[in-house]
């Protein structure tokens, strides 16, 4: 029996999350190894059931399968061996697992005697087996043995390279048992480089969760609870996508919620609370006492102008328009009925309230007091309701104040509604032109005119140049939160609200301490570019990171009129310009028939395109259209890639018309293809009828008149931007991390498209 074979087996079975049917294979190949006595094949796949049990928290199984591997390799005389050692390790996991930690500690102490004894010092299976101790200790509350394990496996795992997984997931363990230990400075320090290196591989695993945990900890122990908040809600973002809503992430939602109480706390005597606590004292009693048949239409809380709307008052903003006072909004039918009253009976309440004085003049200003619900928001932006929003014409500061503030009581929920849908943020395409112009701003100001200015000798307009850049820069970050930005006066105080805001801050503080012609200055700019492209590249509006801003804004700017279609119309769209596309490549043996034929093509490419998200589709659209533009046909250098396999000897003669694709792009193609593979063969093995009708699954049955399925995806893959690749492999591993079938969705968009119901419907069709 080949044991690498059915291990590899076992590894394709968990790429597609199959795991009973890694279980059922492991167990067919244990009892084929007992039956052939082979041991040391049977220790192998021993200890991979093992691991199997443990990840799937099958106790009793994982017990049973731990003694066996022990009494296995006593039996083969391994005792005091690496791999005996290897054996225990597993072993001394699961009984962790298990909760027998003394059990599992007696354990891992064999196990790094004999890995001190017949290894190298450096070894990585030294620095695997410390990283598990450290994690046992941790589970036992001894945190200094557990912080000495991954100093010692730190060590070793920097020495290497290729090592920034390890590198990463031990800087978080490390901050883990730092905090536990009193050393905040330095769990701090950890956490941050943990992140910092999780960023760097895009990656966002529990690990990853686990880091930033441990840094949100960090913050709310230095009672910075706004920070740890925000911190402590990406890491259960991160915790619910990989693993749901398990026992971590309940953990997580519990810190947050602490995070949100002692905020409340720490604020005092806030507007907003002062403002809260008049209503329920004074306006609740009055509006039940005055206008009970109106009581359940009158929507109650403040929203609109004033610092205090935002939570961004203080004892400096009670100088003017500040004080107890809310805001009442009703429909226009109600307000016909009894506006007037509601207004006097207002005005009437208390002019003192906990000490301090009502703001004279608000209501007529028309920042409080009593509205019709689109005269609101028509007062502010200039539209009765987020719908008729002229968008281009109507200031950020404007949206923001339309989308600040606290409701206190909404029985009809009408307001609230409208309230909710301004606190969407702009709509997509115009969010697209905003981060253009911001980028643009940003670097004319930044990147270029203040270079310009020095050259000239003009210090005070370089000064304005950098005091533009930053303005942009704030901007930009809003709008990268999806946020609007509040006026000037708030943009930098509205960055601390966020993790990715506080950064930038920070970066803020250091460009304006600088001397106005000092190389600090260009270095601070150039830091907050590249910490700017990095998120629009990392939240995909852009295809690469280069610093300069400008770059980026045709590419945003040209994206936004796809940003307005919906996913049918983008699916549609790119259809369109590929059959345009397809139209002008030439075949060797002449036009081909499907070059005719659009009703197939586009149902094809449909099918698969509506499978797509958004920002994969604006992605894909915007690639292939700036390409074909330039001369660069996407669709006939995948027919030509795809000639590698059907023609070798014209697709030499080709070749350098394409690309070149680099080792690590192709690495990750293939991957992408194996899996699809797999999903291909499942759904032609429930599905036959429907697969005849389709291509051949492999590039082994490939000919000169046969294009497989894995040839043509090999191809189309190929044609991929770096940027389009990354966004599609990603997609691929979330199929497959949910244990869906990719082929499955597309081939049900395709049947419906030819009018069956469903896929089993076609396919008792075409049998």
């Amino acid at each position: 029996m080949d044991v690498n074979a059915v291990l590899h087996q076992v590894d394709e079975y968990y790429s597609r999350n199959q795991g009973a049917e890694a279980e059922k294979l492991m167990q067919s190949a244990i009892a084929e190894a007992v039956e052939a006595q082979d041991d040391e094949g049977l220790l192998q796949l021993l200890n991979e059931l093992l691991g199997y049990y443990r990840e799937t928290s099958q106790v009793e199984n994982s017990l049973a399968i731990a003694k066996q591997c022990i009494g296995l390799a006593e039996r083969m005389g391994l005792s005091g061996t690496v791999p005996y050692a290897t054996t225990l390790l597993n072993v001394a996991n699961a009984y962790r697992a298990a909760g027998r930690l003394e059990d599992s500690l007696q354990l891992y102490l064999q196990v790094r005697k004999i890995y001190d004894e017949k290894l190298s010092a450096d070894d990585m299976l030294i620095a695997s087996m410390e990283n598990n101790l450290s994690l046992l200790f941790q589970e036992m509350g001894r945190f200094a043995e557990s912080k000495d394990c991954l100093l010692r496996a730190l060590r070793i795992v920097e020495g290497k390279t290729g090592m920034d997984f390890e590198l990463a997931v031990t800087h978080a363990n490390l901050a883990s048992s730092c905090l536990q230990l009193g050393q905040e400075e330095e769990a701090r320090a950890y956490a941050e480089t943990s992140v910092r290196e999780f960023e760097a591989q895009n990656l966002e695993d529990a690990h990853y969760g686990a880091a930033l945990s441990a840094l949100a900890t960090y913050h709310f122990g230095k009672g910075a609870y706004a920070e740890a908040q925000e911190i402590f809600r990406r890491a259960m973002e991160i915790m619910e996508r990989n693993l749901g809503r398990n026992e971590f992430y309940e953990r997580l939602k519990s810190n947050e919620e602490a995070c949100r109480r002692a905020l409340q706390k720490q604020n005092g005597e806030q507007g907003m609370a002062l403002c809260r606590a008049f209503y329920e004292q004074c306006g609740r009693p009055m509006i039940a006492g005055k206008f009970p048949s109106y009581e359940n239409k009158i929507a109650v809380g403040l929203v609109g102008k004033g610092s205090d709307c935002f939570g961004y008052d203080d004892v400096w903003s009670r100088d003017h328009d500040w004080g107890p006072e809310f805001c009442m909004w009703v429909t226009e039918e109600t307000y016909e009925a009894v506006g007037g009253d509601l207004e006097a009976a207002y005005d009437a309440l208390p002019e003192e309230f906990q000490g301090y004085r009502r703001a004279k003049g608000l209501q007529e200003r028309g920042r409080r007091g009593v509205f019709t619900i689109p005269g609101f928001f028509e007062g502010l932006v200039g539209a009765r309701d987020y719908g008729t929003v002229q968008w281009r014409e109507t200031a950020d500061y404007a949206l923001a104040s339309a989308a600040n503030g606290e409701i206190f009581r909404d029985d009809e929920g009408i307001f609230t509604a409208e309230w909710e849908r301004f606190r969407q943020g702009y709509p997509e395409e115009i969010l697209y032109l905003k981060m253009a112009d911001a980028a643009a701003r940003f670097s004319q100001a930044g990147q270029y005119n203040y270079e310009r200015m020095l050259r000239r000798g003009d210090s005070v307009t370089a000064r304005v140049m950098i005091a533009d850049c930053m303005r942009e820069a704030m901007k930009l970050q809003h709008y990268l939160e999806k946020k609007y930005p509040p006026h000037d006066k708030w943009l930098y105080r509205s960055l601390q609200d966020s993790t990715q805001g506080k950064q930038l801050a920070g970066m803020l503080e250091g460009l304006a301490a600088c001397k106005a012609d000092g190389q600090e200055t260009r270095d601070r700019i150039e830091e907050i570019a590249a910490f700017l492209a990095r998120q629009l590249y990392r939240e995909g509006y852009i295809s690469d990171s280069d610093n300069y801003l400008d770059a980026h804004s045709e590419e945003l700017a040209r994206k936004s009129a796809f940003a307005a279609c919906t996913v049918e119309r983008l699916a549609e769209w790119i259809a369109e310009v590929e059959f345009a596309a397809f139209d002008k490549v030439r075949n060797v043996g002449g036009r081909a028939s499907c070059q005719n034929d659009w009703a197939t093509f586009s149902i094809m490419r449909r099918s698969q395109y509506l499978t797509w998200n958004r920002t994969m589709l604006i992605q894909y659209l915007y690639d292939f259209t700036r390409e074909f533009e330039r001369g660069h046909n996407l669709i006939e250098e995948k027919y030509g890639r795809m000639m590698e396999s059907t023609a070798p000897e014209e697709y030499e003669t080709m070749k350098d018309r394409f690309p070149v694709l680099s080792p690590e792009k192709k690495e990750i193609i293939e991957q992408i293809v194996q899996l699809q593979v797999g999903w291909m063969e499942e759904f032609a093995a429930k599905y036959p009828a429907l697969a005849d009708n389709a291509r051949s699954v492999h590039t082994s049955e490939d000919n000169i008149a046969n294009t497989s399925y894995e040839t043509y995806l090999r191809g189309e893959l190929g044609t991929y931007s770096d940027k389009m690749l990354e966004l599609y492999g990603r997609y691929v591993v979330d199929y497959a991390r949910r244990g869906e079938n990719l082929t499955f969705a597309i081939m049900t968009n395709s049947v419906h498209l030819y009018g069956y119901d469903s896929l089993d419907g076609a396919e008792r069709y075409l049998k």
